[in-house]
């Protein structure tokens, strides 16, 4: 019996196809609005979370801000964080924007320019190479040990700083001249990506260098890893600490632990991922409303069709089933159509912004069980006033 009330509502829908398509119609934006944006909000979500990871979700930011009581941290002060249960390491960096000037040699001599600039001047140790990303030299060498404790005139290249000076040239061996000193060319680094980019466009040199020869000045901030194994808040809590003794106040520094700065980045991006869910679940209403309005029309029309039947005696529960089967067909058809536009927007959208296409089960068997409970709801008024009518005064309507 179910198979005939399924065959008899194609049928109908069939008769008026017009119709169903535009009741359609309403039912596919709404689930095309909902699948691209939450698609698309996941992906961006899942970017911004690898991004926020790539900076290391162990890490914790120390800087000194909004004081002249100090002017940076010692190496024995940075040092004495390596004291603290969980510190596996420090890594500070003082950056200044400097003029270079390239000074081609006579590997490179057909270049025959001299590049006169701006850059900006990386000062760090060699346990930044280990925390911005695996396989970070591209070519050559890190900064070493021996780098910073004798303050060496050493320089690797931002990848994008090498790519603008010279192309696909490797320069290892090569001298740049920065503030008319000579710096030796060790490394190439591999790109970076992310938002812990600033090496990409940067000289880096050994911060002692930096500090020594280049009058950058002290250090203002580093970062202290800490262990997995540790627990952040006791060791963060511990760095404040230690901050707030060698500052001798409370104020004047900042501790930043770079796993809240991402548990508040995925909370807000969440809150914005709801919202446009919410807009785009608005659009869907305004589709059930439209299988609403057609199946009432659908009704009227077909009144002596529905006087007929029950004369014959269906019972008005097979009446309302009719009805409401119809609505559903309508608003699953629009579901699917819609889960394949919304896909293929959300992917076209990942290419040209350029973040993770995540397109995930669950979110096509809520939008597609959505429809599908939209075209139950507002397809149960059609169905009810269908199922009550008196088959006399439907007959007569003839």
């Amino acid at each position: 019996m179910f198979k005939d009330i399924i065959k008899m509502s194609f049928k109908n829908l069939a008769m008026n196809k017009m119709r169903t398509f535009l009741t359609t119609l309403g039912i596919v934006i709404g689930i095309t609005s909902i699948i691209a944006l939450i698609t698309i909000g996941q992906g961006v979500t899942s970017s911004v979370i690898d991004q926020l990871s790539g900076l290391g979700g162990n890490r914790v930011t120390v800087e000194i801000t909004n004081t002249t009581v100090r002017k940076g941290f010692t190496d024995a002060e940075m040092e004495s964080f390596l004291e603290i249960t969980g510190v596996d390491g420090v890594s500070p960096t003082v950056r200044k924007n400097m003029v270079y000037t390239l000074v081609p040699g006579e590997t490179n001599s057909n270049y025959n320019v001299v590049y006169n600039s701006t850059t900006r001047v990386m000062g760090v140790n060699n346990y930044y190479f280990q925390l911005v990303a695996n396989d970070v030299i591209k070519a050559g060498r890190a900064i070493t040990d021996d780098d910073i404790d004798n303050a060496t005139h050493v320089v690797v290249l931002g990848h994008t700083l090498w790519k603008r000076l010279y192309g696909n040239y490797n320069p290892i061996g090569e001298t740049i001249k920065i503030y008319n000193m000579d710096f030796v060319i060790v490394g190439i680094m591999s790109e970076l990506v992310g938002l812990d980019t600033a090496g990409n466009h940067s000289l880096i040199v050994p911060y002692t260098t930096a500090m020594r020869d280049l009058q950058i000045g002290l250090v203002k901030t580093f970062d202290a890893v800490v262990s997995a194994s540790e627990d952040m808040d006791i060791v963060v809590s511990q760095i404040d600490d230690r901050c707030a003794e060698i500052m001798g106040s409370t104020s004047g520094y900042s501790v930043v632990n770079q796993q809240e700065v991402m548990d508040i980045v995925v909370t807000i991006t969440d809150l914005v991922l709801g919202m446009l869910a919410g807009i785009a679940a608005i659009a869907l209403l305004v589709g059930g409303i439209g299988i609403m309005n057609m199946m009432l029309v659908s009704v009227s029309e077909r009144t002596v069709e529905i006087g007929l039947r029950k004369a014959l005696g269906a019972k008005p529960s097979v009446i309302m089933v009719q009805f409401l089967v119809e609505a559903v067909i309508i608003s699953m058809f629009g579901g699917v159509l819609g889960v394949a536009f919304g896909a293929a927007i959300a992917y076209v959208a990942s290419i040209l912004i350029g973040y993770a296409f995540a397109f995930q089960a669950t979110t096509v068997l809520l939008a597609v069980g959505f429809s599908v409970t939209v075209g139950l709801i507002f397809g149960i008024l059609p169905a009810r006033k269908a199922a009550k009518l008196n088959p006399i005064d439907a007959l007569r309507a003839q």
